[in-house]
């Protein structure tokens, strides 16, 4: 097997406009934005619609975890304490960010590869 192999992982953020990650709840965002990590770059590779924004049903995360299941870390500004150990409880890496999604996936770009 090839060590120096780079590791991809997916980042799933929230945004209504693209730019930002949502200011809001997770679970309210628009869309889900999927970005593809090799090394210390990144690309958008997804957007996905999220069909639970105006609903405020019980196990909510849960719905929205299904969204981004495929995905290894979730970079939110916002979400409630029950979501985060369900979400945690199924292997996602949560990260709180605000503001523009560029700098937020740098920050965390970095500090993840800073631990290897």
């Amino acid at each position: 097997m090839n060590e120096n192999r780079e590791k991809h992982i997916k980042i799933a953020i929230p945004t209504n406009d693209g730019k930002s990650v949502f200011t809001k709840m997770l679970g309210m965002a628009e869309k889900m934005y999927i970005y593809e990590v090799v090394g210390k770059k990144f690309r958008l590779i997804e957007k996905r619609n999220n069909p639970y924004e105006n609903t405020m049903q019980h196990l909510k995360t849960l719905d929205v975890y299904g969204l981004i299941k495929d995905c290894e870390i979730v970079i939110s500004n916002m979400i409630g304490k029950k979501g985060i150990k369900r979400l945690e409880k199924r292997g996602i890496k949560l990260f709180f960010k605000k503001g523009k999604i560029k700098k937020a996936l740098l920050e965390v770009i970095e500090g993840e590869f800073a631990k290897e």
